[in-house]
């Protein structure tokens, strides 16, 4: 019995008043709680949808944005994902970028691996469908890069690429999140694909991750 019925059967000191004053005010609370319910789900729903092709979505779990969940990870909160068909200026953020507005059209990340930078915009969207994107530095040990690759290659939702100028040797990048390494073998490495490829942090994690851009 709830704390709310409990409050209704003790209100009256005739039982039969009791027994009908109940049975209206559970009616006006059930009412209410359906329509607060309904309302709830709107804004969610209106909330995390924007325009374009498969991207009207609502996503059914959250994790706090102020939490790591792999140890030395950093964590950003994003405020916009809309689609933008020109350039994005990314620089007030890291490198390489861990969301925000993006192309309409998602890089694949099916397991591609790519040999020259890829055009961030389309990277990004990419995120957004709860993929990990594994970066690479200009100067990054060539053993390191082919260890990073047998991790990726083939794996879908796991894309790589190099990007110049990121810092560390080595960057996984989710929606959110991004944690920098030096080693295929560091286990954090695993912890980072396990707790993030279309993981809670994604908008959309069930989002496509082929029949985007192919190239570059």
């Amino acid at each position: 019995m709830t704390q709310d019925q409990q409050q209704y059967e003790t209100s009256s000191g005739k039982p039969g008043g009791c027994k009908v004053q109940l049975k209206r005010r559970l009616w006006a609370l059930t009412t209410a709680v359906a329509v607060a319910g309904a309302v709830v789900v709107g804004v969610t729903a209106i909330a995390s949808a924007h325009d374009g092709p498969h991207t009207v979505r609502v996503a059914a779990k959250s994790i706090d944005p102020d939490k790591a969940r792999v140890p030395g990870e950093q964590t950003y909160r994003i405020l916009q994902r809309h689609h933008v068909l020109g350039p994005v200026d990314y620089s007030g953020g890291p490198t390489p970028p861990v969301g925000g507005p993006h192309h309409p059209t998602w890089q694949n990340a099916n397991g591609d691996v790519y040999d020259r930078p890829l055009r961030n915009e389309h990277a990004v969207h990419s995120l957004e469908h709860g993929v990990v994107w594994v970066t690479y530095a200009e100067n990054a040990p060539r053993s390191v890069v082919n260890a990073f690759r047998k991790k990726v290659e083939g794996v879908p939702y796991r894309m790589m690429s190099p990007v110049p100028g990121q810092g560390a040797p080595v960057k996984l990048t989710a929606w959110g999140r991004q944690l920098a390494v030096t080693s295929a073998h560091d286990p954090r490495v695993d912890q980072f694909f396990d707790a993030y490829i279309q993981g809670p942090q994604a908008p959309e994690p069930e989002g496509p991750v082929t029949g985007g851009k192919a190239t570059p």
